[in-house]
């Protein structure tokens, strides 16, 4: 049978969820298993502390996902919040030497502001100025990635190895050569020793298998899902895991991310997935809907190539500006004023 790809489960619950859940049992099974976790921090209690100190104890390599405390409305950090992931990660380091705590990797997840999205849905007239300022701001998204860079490496210092998690888009701007992508988003860079690349399919109905099969061959690391909902996405079903399960495995990735651990047990998921029948070594079948992301993707990256060189672009716009306002033009002559032309 193939080898099984690396496998990192995703745990985000609160304190009050870990007692009734993490028991001895499922400890030894995922140490046996050579499992490896990445659990969100989302506060310094004593029995979040005592879960580690188990999972250390057990050998189980743990990832220290840092997110906002528990107590404030978001989870993840936005552009220029690179003080305050400064302050948590101060926080969440001294309560881990207070606790003796050891950790695998420090898990950095800068996310976009999806709120412009939401207004710009609504309010577009008004919203347009905030997307066209990020664009043509280069300042504001190097300064967040210089403030950024700041932090990795107060985080490197303290012998940490850095991992963080994007949309598969970032990449398509990196190899481009670009910035846009990530001017549009707010989203600085992050050099980070590890990059897993989100293909949650459960976010992206009916696109998942297609950003698998279009971006999983280029990727180290890819975080499937989700297996629990977040609210506003329905969870992963069992055909959809087996299937991204299976597609990834095929497209040769070797490590595998799968959020919504909790579910994942309760359902009784955990076992076959660690059985690893799941597990191909031929790529994934091309379909329509591979097809439409891979010209997605195509067209995305041609854009991104040309905004990233203006002497470039600037030559193939005068033609279609000049085409428009002809059109502008001749669309806003009047019956009258055509006759009097004639």
């Amino acid at each position: 049978m193939p080898q099984i790809p690396a496998i990192t489960y995703i745990y985000d619950m609160p304190a009050d969820h870990i007692s009734s859940f993490w028991t001895d049992a499922l400890i030894e099974d995922l140490s046996r298993a050579h499992i490896r976790l990445c659990i969100a921090i989302r506060d310094t209690s004593d029995a979040r502390a005592t879960l580690i100190q188990r999972l250390n104890l057990a050998h189980i390599p743990v990832v220290c996902w840092l997110v906002r405390d528990d107590l404030d409305i978001m989870r993840d950090y936005r552009t220029g919040d690179a003080n305050q992931l400064h302050a948590r990660y101060r926080d969440v380091m001294r309560w881990s030497v207070e606790q003796s705590l050891r950790w695998d990797a420090i898990g950095i997840d800068i996310s976009a502001d999806v709120r412009d999205t939401v207004r710009f849905g609504d309010y577009p007239a008004v919203d347009v100025n905030t997307f066209l300022r990020r664009i043509s701001n280069r300042w504001h998204i190097d300064a967040a990635t210089k403030s950024y860079e700041n932090l990795l490496s107060l985080i490197r210092a303290d012998n940490h190895r850095i991992e963080s998690y994007e949309i598969p888009f970032i990449r398509d701007d990196r190899v481009s050569g670009s910035t846009l992508a990530r001017r549009l988003l707010g989203l600085p860079a992050i050099a980070a020793d590890a990059v897993v690349v989100s293909l949650y399919s459960s976010h992206s109905r009916p696109y998942g298998p297609g950003l698998i099969s279009t971006y999983a061959p280029e990727c180290a690391a890819v975080a499937i899902g989700d297996c629990t909902t977040d609210g506003n996405n329905q969870p992963m079903s069992e055909h959809e895991l087996w299937r991204d399960l299976q597609h990834v495995s095929g497209c040769g990735v070797p490590h595998i991310y799968i959020a919504g651990f909790p579910s994942i047990v309760e359902k009784g998921w955990h076992a076959k997935i660690i059985a690893g029948g799941w597990v191909r070594r031929s790529l994934p079948p091309t379909d329509e809907v591979h097809h439409q992301v891979a010209r997605m993707r195509a067209g995305l990256r041609a854009l991104l190539w040309a905004g990233a060189r203006p002497s470039v672009l600037l030559p193939l716009l005068i033609p279609v500006l000049m085409l428009v306002r002809r059109m502008v033009r001749n669309h806003d002559v009047t019956p009258a004023e055509e006759s009097t032309r004639s």
